[in-house]
């Protein structure tokens, strides 16, 4: 089972990815490169709420070279505009069965499922 989902994006990352356990996706880079192998060339954005919780590094950008991602340009993201956080906010939402295999504590996963916590 993998431990993410990669979805796209119409904004300045083409694809963001979207842990969906508390496994984090970057331990399955390998497959993540092999999905979008190819596709584009750019930077991917990494949503990492259910392995991370609400921490500063919750978002990681990483470029992509169109076959591998270059580790050395990892690095969290702090200010992300509100279209994507809204984005990520429905995702959860939309799959809030999700949020039980994840590290986030009780009043986090209530407050997502309603919509109130970005």
């Amino acid at each position: 089972m993998k431990n993410y989902e990669i979805h796209k994006l119409n904004n300045e990352y083409p694809y963001i990815v979207f842990s969906t356990s508390y496994i984090n996706p970057l331990e399955e880079i390998e497959d993540i490169e092999k999905e979008l192998n190819s596709q584009f060339q750019g930077k991917v954005l990494f949503d990492l709420l259910l392995s991370n919780g609400l921490t500063s590094n919750r978002f990681l950008e990483a470029e992509f070279d169109g076959r591998k991602f270059q580790y050395s340009s990892i690095k969290p993201v702090m200010n992300l505009d509100d279209l994507i956080k809204n984005e990520s906010i429905h995702f959860y939402r939309e799959n809030h069965d999700l949020l039980q295999n994840s590290v986030l504590p009780n009043a986090h996963k209530f407050l997502i499922k309603r919509g109130r916590l970005m």
